[in-house]
């Protein structure tokens, strides 16, 4: 990718900004990047969401269970109006967890970049942004640096089960399935 000036974009270095996106044009080793990155930052944070979910219900269950044993009914009414009070504190806490992580991954691309990109080369790799491009969402695409917002937005496409989201996610995972393992990520069998 050439820029007015001349210079070749690929080559270049990419500051990041303050909330851990990359700078600069985008070219075609990034929106790969760009797209693994956020796929795997949606999944993570969906999963990483239910399971905060399942175990605070859990444990606020067996606990208002055990209140309720000992200390009668009024107990057990006070610990569950506890535990509902500290969902969105957990909740605020697990989002923060995930923004950093996926601040981390933009920093840790960046700095293996030129060991990437070479192997990202292989056409392969071409298929997922290309799936990309056919769905519109009204959201900057995943091929992008996406910022928290823009993650959670997806996020929620996917577990409302929005019809053409879970299409494009089922096809992006598959792809991302059928990806070669990086280099150096191999079995020496």
């Amino acid at each position: 990718m050439i820029e007015k000036n001349g210079i070749d974009n690929v080559n270049q270095s990419v500051p990041i900004k303050d909330d851990g996106s990359l700078q600069g044009k985008t070219n075609r080793e990034r929106k790969i990047m760009n797209l693994i990155v956020n796929i795997s930052t949606i999944l993570m944070g969906t999963l990483m969401g239910g399971f905060t979910e399942v175990m605070m219900n859990l444990t606020g269950s067996m606990a208002s269970g055990i209140a309720g044993a000992v200390g009668g009914k009024e107990a057990e009414k006070e610990v569950d109006r506890e535990f509902k009070q500290k969902l969105p504190e957990i909740d605020d806490k697990m989002k923060a967890m995930i923004s950093d992580i996926r601040k981390d991954l933009y920093v840790q691309i960046e700095q293996k970049r030129k060991e990437i990109e070479p192997f990202l080369s292989d056409p392969i790799f071409d298929v997922g942004p290309n799936k990309i491009d056919q769905y519109d969402f009204c959201l900057p695409k995943l091929t992008e640096e996406l910022d928290d917002s823009t993650i959670a937005q997806y996020a929620y496409l996917l577990v409302s089960e929005d019809q053409n989201f879970a299409e494009m996610f089922t096809e992006i995972t598959n792809w991302m399935n059928t990806l070669p393992a990086p280099p150096g990520k191999t079995d020496s069998k």
